[in-house]
C-alpha cells in the first residue's frame, strides 16, 4: 500500500471521506464518483461453499469490523445510521469512522471474490448514510461467526 496525499476544499472533506472509505469497502459506485464501478465481484449465497467464504472474511475482522458486522447482523433488514453505529461499537469520527472501519472488511470480501455484505445508501439527513444487512446474508454471517 501506497500513501497518497490529495488537496480537499475543508468544506468537502467529510463527503471525500466517505467515498473514499466507500470505494475501500469496495461498494460498487456510480460511474463519475471515481471512475467505473467495482466489478465482477458476486454476491453472497447460502452454499457451503460461501458459508466456508464468510468464515474466511469473518475471522479477519477487526473487533470494531465484528462489532459493526453482528449489530447489523441482529437487525437483519433494519436500516441503522452510520451516527447509531459510531456510537453503539464506540468508532472515533462518527460516520467517518464507520466508513473507515469497513475498508478492510470490504477488501476482505473482494479477496474471495464476494461484494461487502453491508448495504448502504445515503440518509435523507446529516447521519452519514443507512447501514443493513439482508436478512439471508445476516443468516451466513452469523452462521460463520459461529
Amino acid at each position: 500500500m501506497i500513501d497518497v496525499t490529495v488537496k480537499v476544499p475543508e468544506d468537502r472533506v467529510g463527503e471525500f471521506y466517505e467515498i473514499v472509505g466507500r470505494w475501500l469497502t469496495g461498494e460498487e459506485l456510480a460511474v463519475g464518483a471515481l471512475g467505473s464501478p467495482v466489478t465482477g465481484l458476486k454476491d453472497w449465497t447460502d452454499s457451503p461453499e460461501d458459508l466456508a467464504l464468510a468464515r474466511v472474511v469473518w475471522e479477519k475482522l477487526s473487533p470494531r469490523g465484528k462489532a459493526v458486522f453482528s449489530l447489523l447482523m441482529g437487525r437483519p433488514s433494519e436500516k441503522v445510521s452510520a451516527e447509531d453505529l459510531a456510537s453503539a461499537c464506540d468508532i472515533p469520527n462518527g460516520r467517518y469512522g464507520v466508513a473507515g472501519v469497513l475498508a478492510w472488511p470490504g477488501r476482505h470480501c473482494a479477496a474471495v471474490n464476494r461484494h461487502l455484505p453491508v448495504q448502504w445508501k445515503e440518509g435523507s439527513d446529516d447521519s452519514g448514510g443507512l447501514y443493513w444487512f439482508e436478512p439471508e446474508t445476516a443468516d451466513l454471517f452469523r452462521k460463520a461467526r459461529g
